[in-house]
């Protein structure tokens, strides 16, 4: 491949890269960077509102660009005030990203005691009794998993027809299995760091939940043949989101902090127009992309490091995974990454293809060549064909069946 052509295959990842995070964020917003109308825009063309605005006279049009020239004045100061607040809000932002020990505390809330649960999960001695006992530092994680046994499909009667009731988080447990318990805690754990519901990204909690349980199943899918152990994909790709998330709700609990104290000393100030300017702010997705793009791998991998698994040791696959600078396999092989991190890329590639291609904002000429960026091959697609990307399949109380995980 010459120098040229693979600058040009770099080039059209990073571009259909960028357009998934906005996807993540709005689908809106992916759509009209492929530069398509979203539905509210054709609405708003075929109203009678528009046909009107189009209709104007001419003493009405010279009257709408005298306001629309005002209305530019405005918007430049605006835009002024809002990298202002940004450059302060991301200097405070990127020294609590490397506050480990305040991420997992405040943002994640869990400890190291999850990495004890997940070594122990994997091991051949694992046992009911064990995973009680790492359970009980871990109430959010206890609960989840009683909930997901009280789901009507789940219940059993005893030969009276009375409905059994599972009193304690060892019956539970044991009513579930260690085999499928191997599966639901780490998805469990997965759905628990998915990032919190807010206004300002309408479409990130469903989006990033299908990314994360699909770049987890893809992973192990493809694990075996990569010379990896298929549990260990797995949670390689349900983790990976680690850092996402973690930004995300940062930023926004920071924002909306920091935007009161502005507005208060800027009336204090008796700066009333600073303080309206404060006030029409709202959080930008350009700036949740930015900062993903520069911290969310290498958050990932430090807080991973900090669970300190030692038998679940896929902590350097995230660390090798945040040192990617260039989107392709060709160049993560020249760098000679750890098996883990080319893993964890294909996996990730073949999910961000299928949800943009999900919402035609990719071709079949463009898919093909994404994913040969990505080190996808069409034996990988075969193997990956077979599998439910976004359910997780768990054999409970001896029936096997594919459960759908939601986070609704």
């Amino acid at each position: 491949m010459t120098a040229r052509l693979k600058q040009s295959v770099s080039q059209l990842a990073g571009i259909y890269n960028n357009r998934f995070d906005k996807l993540l964020l709005s689908v809106d917003e992916a759509i009209i960077d492929a530069g398509r109308k979203t539905e509210a825009q054709r609405l708003l063309e075929d109203s009678e509102q528009h046909e009107a605005r189009r209709m104007l006279l001419s003493v009405e049009e010279l009257a709408n660009k005298k306001r629309e020239l005002q209305a530019t004045a405005e918007n430049a100061f605006l835009f002024q005030v809002e990298a202002d607040f940004h450059q302060e809000l991301v200097a405070d932002l990127e020294i609590e990203f490397r506050n480990t020990a305040e991420i997992m505390k405040t943002v994640l809330k869990f400890d190291s005691s999850l990495g004890k649960l997940l070594d122990v999960l994997y091991t051949e001695a694992c046992s009911i009794s064990r995973l009680v006992q790492c359970l009980e530092t871990l109430p959010w994680l206890e609960t989840a998993i009683t909930k997901f046994s009280l789901q009507p499909k789940y219940r059993r009667v005893d030969s009276a027809g009375s409905p059994i009731v599972l009193k304690t988080t060892r019956s539970v447990l044991s009513f579930i299995g260690i085999e499928s318990l191997r599966t639901l805690i780490p998805v469990l754990v997965a759905k628990h760091i998915n990032p919190l519901k807010s206004e300002f990204t309408p479409d990130l909690v469903k989006n990033m939940w299908l990314y994360t349980l699909g770049s987890g199943n893809i992973a192990r899918a493809l694990a075996e043949a990569r010379g990896v152990r298929p549990h260990f994909g797995f949670n390689l790709g349900l983790m990976s989101n680690i850092g996402r998330s973690a930004v995300v709700n940062m930023y926004l609990r920071e924002f909306d902090k920091q935007l009161r104290a502005q507005i208060i000393k800027a009336r204090k100030d008796n700066n009333p127009n600073q303080a309206k300017a404060l006030g029409m702010l709202s959080p930008s997705h350009k700036y949740i992309l930015m900062l993903w793009k520069r911290h969310a791998n290498k958050i990932t991998s430090n807080v991973f490091k900090e669970l300190d698994c030692r038998w679940l040791t896929i902590a350097t696959g995230f660390e090798d995974f945040s040192k990617i600078r260039e989107t392709s396999i060709s160049a993560i092989e020249d760098q000679n990454l750890h098996p883990f991190a080319s893993l964890l890329f294909s996996a990730q590639g073949f999910i961000q293809y299928k949800m943009l291609h999900g919402h035609n904002l990719m071709g079949k000429k463009e898919a093909m060549v994404y994913l040969r960026n990505y080190g996808i091959t069409s034996q990988d697609v075969q193997t990956i064909s077979k599998i439910n990307l976004t359910g997780i399949e768990l054999n409970i109380a001896g029936t096997i069946e594919e459960a759908p995980e939601t986070n609704e």
